[in-house]
């Protein structure tokens, strides 16, 4: 018996060993053909020109049977799909063989062609190819490049492009998938997917498509094409998230909190897509995990992986230059990220004319508005900057510390009309940077936590005389600072696929100082806010029977200036009927602290409208109540989804006479959407009413629109994108400035003025000028045949002038990557 059991033992140890060294021998039999290049340079005196970093990936028996330079090149490339190329014998070019990859994408249970695929080559960016005629067509491919394919119904497919060439045929197996990782894939466009679980929309900014009225990846103008989000005004910036102003909906990056609506007075996004990786949006009530708004989540972070290859991307067009490196300092482990961008100095267009247009209208910089950076006199530009370094500690633990710094310039002289040649002038300038520094730590599979600490300040400084009113203003000075200090903590913990746990504890301080000088109305005075808040939250997240995923949470705050404790419950529920049908439902409140007063007017041009206050005895903490239920039906052609909500804002703060009531939204949000090959075409209908309600009077919001419809066509052909949007909205409420007799108005309308409607056009072609450089040409149009769209009264002037949204607004754009 024991004798039996040796023989095993030194059987089963002699089997290990012959594999090991069988395993040994094989591997031992290869080498780079890069190095093979350099050994055939050596012992045949040629010289071999080629990419280096290209050929290191390539593999070849080292041991190849060949008496001359000529010979062992024809085996070589009997091996590998090479053509090398010579003139004298002596220097030779190779360069792989690349060929267009064409083939059939077919469900093998219904024999159906696909009609889009999500693709990657190696470890490249991830790109989408549409199906035409039956077929897809994948450019420049070597036949060893790795190809991955990616679906939302199917199985992932990973394997050669030579043995796709060889069959030509890609066999697609439905996949299913747990209910907690569906994602409604190209909600909108390609990069934008709808994740089920949550009710959120993620927006991958590298695989983002093309939409009308942009070129850019402009994030604003990006989730103005969202049902259920859009900018009344005009302006990109002033999102509107179901009736929630914009500085009611929590819009931060990398943790840092933005107290403005974007360059130029929110007509420009101050976020350089280049450099954000993901944004999280949020039209309903925010997540258990976060808090200190009423209204929607705007949530952006930048790119955190440590990249393979340094990568750069210059970017111009009409209104901005901008370039971003992506480059790696030690190899797997840090990595720094920077972007910039910045406007023309002395440089007009007609995008820029437009912007400036709708900025400066009802001010005294109308009439010279067109002629924006013509003169010394005249000057507006603004920059960003993002920097970001990660660090890679090791598998289980990273590290990044994150920077931003936006700034906005303007300065502008007129000659006043009086008789004294007196000089009227405006000096704005926003200056809002901020940092984090971030630890996150997966101590296993169930356990991982993280630690952020972020700090950061805006400042809004204006000074001008002369300016404000048509009768001459003596001098006025307004400046105002935020600062904002966090440290947030975070622990999640997954006890298994089908239940977690989530927690974390968040310290802010607040600190706002605003210091107001008006010689004419002698008024002089400096205000200083601070406040500390403590907030907490617990949430649980359950997973039945990959039928219905419940989370059940609370967040809570402790407002330390008023010593009192809010507490916010939230719960979101979401039910798989089938593989094409899911029922939807939220319900939560929440509490925000820092905020501005309610006015019945888009202009951020007025620095007053810009003030932002902290509550104390006679300001309460905004409180609001959302719930929503809605269903959503998709296909693979199909895609229906349909949101009832109703949203109530309590303790609203009018700047007018300081009274406190309430703002009420309800309504419908419908979203149809149809795929076919390369073509896309979707219409949204936005049905709701918004009222305030001040006194027990209960008024329809200025910003009101009851219908909003989008019509959107997606058309892609090969290297070219085309995208055109039609939108329709009802008229704006008539709101007449206080000092104004209504009876007595110029005014042509009853209670609401005309609808509003535009059309909006983008295309984009993208091209290789050459080797290692792509590049994407863009043009886009806001308002094609430059409708007159009228939004509401000027309520800083007793004259009945109109207000209006942009007019034709084109925009000429270049990307370079390489």
């Amino acid at each position: 018996m024991i004798r039996n059991f040796n023989f095993n033992k030194y059987l089963l140890v002699f089997f290990c060993f012959c594999v090991f060294n069988f395993s040994v021998s094989q591997t031992g039999n290869t080498v780079k053909l890069s190095d093979k290049l350099s050994e055939l340079e050596r012992k045949f005196d040629v010289h071999f020109s080629y990419n280096h970093t290209f050929f290191d990936a390539l593999l070849i028996n080292k041991n190849i049977n060949c008496d001359s330079i000529s010979n062992c090149l024809e085996v070589i490339q009997q091996k590998i799909p090479i053509s090398i190329t010579s003139i004298d014998g002596k220097f030779y070019t190779i360069i792989p063989n690349r060929d267009a990859l064409i083939f059939k994408a077919i469900d093998v249970e219904t024999n159906e062609s696909a009609m889009s695929l999500q693709y990657q080559i190696n470890n490249e960016a991830h790109k989408v190819v549409h199906e035409e005629q039956g077929v897809f067509t994948i450019n420049d491919v070597f036949p060893l490049d790795s190809i991955h394919f990616y679906s939302n119904f199917y199985k992932t497919v990973h394997l050669q492009a030579k043995d796709l060439q060889k069959t030509n045929s890609l066999k697609l197996y439905k996949q299913q998938i747990s209910l907690s990782q569906v994602l409604l894939k190209s909600y909108l466009t390609s990069g934008i997917d709808s994740r089920i679980r949550d009710h959120s929309l993620q927006i991958n900014t590298e695989l983002l498509g093309l939409l009308a009225g942009e070129t850019d990846g402009d994030i604003f103008n990006v989730l103005n094409n969202v049902p259920g989000i859009h900018s009344p005004s005009g302006k990109s910036g002033n999102l509107n998230f179901r009736g929630s102003t914009y500085d009611q909906n929590l819009v931060q990056i990398d943790d840092i909190p933005i107290y403005h609506s974007g360059h130029f007075f929110g007509a420009i996004s101050p976020y350089n897509a280049s450099i954000i990786s993901n944004i999280e949006v949020q039209r309903n009530m925010l997540p258990v995990k976060w808090g200190g708004r009423v209204g929607g989540l705007i949530n952006m972070t930048t790119d955190a992986k440590i990249p393979e290859k340094n990568s750069y991307e210059v970017a111009l067009n009409t209104i901005f230059a901008g370039a971003t490196i992506n480059t790696k300092l030690i190899k797997d482990k840090l990595s720094l990220l920077v972007a910039f961008r910045t406007s023309y100095p002395q440089f007009n267009t007609p995008k820029l004319t437009a912007i400036s247009e709708l900025i400066f209208q009802g001010s005294k910089l109308e009439p010279e508005s067109d002629e924006i950076n013509s003169s010394d006199n005249f000057d507006m530009g603004f920059s960003d900057i993002n920097a970001k370094l990660n660090y890679k500690i090791n598998d289980k633990h990273n590290a990044t510390l994150s920077f931003i710094n936006i700034q906005n310039d303007l300065y502008a002289e007129i000659q006043s009309n009086n008789s004294n040649n007196q000089i009227d002038y405006r000096d704005l300038e926003l200056d809002n940077w901020g940092i984090t520094g971030k630890w996150k730590a997966h101590f296993s599979e169930k356990w991982t936590t993280e630690v952020r600490l972020s700090k950061s300040k805006m400042n809004i400084y204006s000074e001008s005389e002369g300016f404000v009113l048509e009768q001459r203003s003596s001098y006025q000075k307004y400046d105002n600072t935020i600062k904002d200090t966090r440290l947030i903590t975070e622990a999640t913990y997954k006890h298994n696929d089908n239940l977690q746990f989530d927690a974390g504890y968040t310290l802010t301080a607040h600190d706002i100082i605003s210091n107001e000088l008006e010689e004419e109305n002698e008024i002089n005075t400096e205000r200083q806010q601070n406040a500390t808040v403590h907030s907490n939250y617990l949430s649980v997240q359950k997973n039945w029977k990959e039928k219905l995923i419940l989370t059940l949470g609370i967040h809570n705050n402790y407002y330390v200036p008023l010593k009192k404790l809010y507490v916010n419950p939230r719960i979101l529920a979401s039910y798989k009927i089938d593989n094409r049908w899911y029922l939807k439902s939220s319900f939560g409140t929440s509490n925000q602290f820092i905020q501005k007063k309610f006015t019945n007017d888009f202009d951020d041009f007025n620095i007053t409208n810009q003030l932002w206050y902290l509550p104390k005895e006679d300001i309460n903490p905004l409180k609001g109540t959302q719930a929503m239920v809605g269903g959503v039906f998709e296909n693979s052609k199909w895609l229906f989804d349909l949101e009832l909500y109703h949203k109530k804002t309590t303790d609203i703060t009018n700047k007018t006479d300081n009274e406190q009531g309430n703002l009420t939204s309800k309504g419908a949000n419908l979203f149809v959407k149809r795929r076919w090959s390369n073509f896309e075409t979707w219409v949204s209908y936005a049905l709701s009413r918004t009222e305030t309600d001040f006194n027990g009077v209960s008024t329809t919001a200025f910003y009101d629109q009851t219908h909003i419809i989008n019509l959107t066509g997606l058309l892609t052909l090969n290297q070219w994108k085309f995208a055109l949007t039609w939108g329709c909205f009802s008229g704006i409420p008539i709101i007449y400035p206080d000092e104004t007799d209504s009876n007595n108005a110029n005014i042509d309308y009853s209670d609401r003025f005309d609808a509003l409607h535009q059309l909006d056009f983008s295309a984009s072609y993208t091209f290789k000028p050459s080797k290692g450089i792509k590049s994407v040409l863009g043009l886009s149009i806001l308002n094609v045949y430059n409708q007159d769209n009228i939004v509401n009264v000027f309520q800083n002037t007793s004259d009945n002038n109109f207000r209006k949204a942009s007019q034709f607004s084109p925009n000429l754009q270049l990307n370079l990557f390489f």
